[in-house]
């Protein structure tokens, strides 16, 4: 039960009661929770609290609601660390999903302004664009819009071939990892922002039009010099990020 002498709110203590109970294994991905109802009867509180409990669970992302259907124990999002760098692979396989990559597009351009100041090469240069798809369990969850200068997208677009062929998943960064490839990156500059999901975003993601996205924008570089621009989408709904500051 709750304790109304308690210096947290009633809300909190009954959304603190569905975590505890989501990490002991009492509620499961997928389980329905009680209705409103019978929260109130179960808790003995007042249906505005149930309804802030839920709300403050949703915006956690311990739950989900359906309308017209209930309020259900949400899947645990993929946590991305922002202080390190993990394979594609293991960082979904940490989350109990099973990873696989798919071309989306491969093409030569040539550069504009913002690409061949981005990338430090001449307006016109032949840039290549890779585009993939990262999947998990079969469900696309991310998307990596990639460009490169000619000679670093000829062999980035070999090795993608190369994992493509032994159906390994992978994202660009991974592929930095093939020492044959003579291509070492030294750092990345990033920027974080949301983004609402446009149409051809949505399609390729499988969502509605509007759907909340992470969006990152990454220059990978070796040394001074500019290896990858890419532009990652990440569904809202699939991944969270979190780092640890030192005081």
């Amino acid at each position: 039960m709750l304790d109304r002498k308690h210096s947290k709110p009633l809300y909190e203590q009954l959304k603190n009661d569905i975590q505890r109970k989501i990490k002991a294994g009492e509620l499961k991905p997928g389980d329905q929770l009680p209705s409103e109802r019978e929260l109130v009867d179960l808790y003995q509180i007042s249906r505005i609290t149930v309804r802030q409990a839920i709300n403050l669970a949703e915006k956690e992302g311990l739950v989900t609601r359906a309308h017209g259907v209930g309020t259900f124990i949400a899947k645990p999002k993929i946590k991305q660390e922002l202080t390190s760098f993990n394979d594609f692979q293991s960082t979904l396989q940490q989350q109990g999903l099973i990873a696989s990559t798919k071309l989306h597009g491969v093409e030569t351009i040539s550069s504009d302004f913002q690409l061949s100041r981005l990338l430090d090469i001449n307006v016109m240069e032949k840039v290549i664009n890779l585009e993939l798809v990262g999947y998990g369990d079969e469900r696309p969850v991310v998307y990596y819009n990639s460009y490169f200068s000619y000679s670093v997208g000829e062999t980035m677009k070999k090795v993608a071939e190369e994992a493509l062929q032994l159906k390994k998943p992978f994202s660009t960064l991974d592929l930095y990892d093939q020492e044959s490839n003579g291509l070492k990156p030294t750092h990345v500059e990033q920027t974080f922002e949301a983004q609402a999901a446009h149409e051809s975003l949505a399609t390729i993601l499988e969502v509605e039009k509007g759907f909340p996205l992470f969006r990152v924008t990454s220059i990978v570089y070796q040394d001074k010099t500019p290896l990858e621009y890419k532009e990652t989408y990440y569904r809202g709904d699939k991944y969270k990020f979190f780092i640890t500051r030192p005081m």
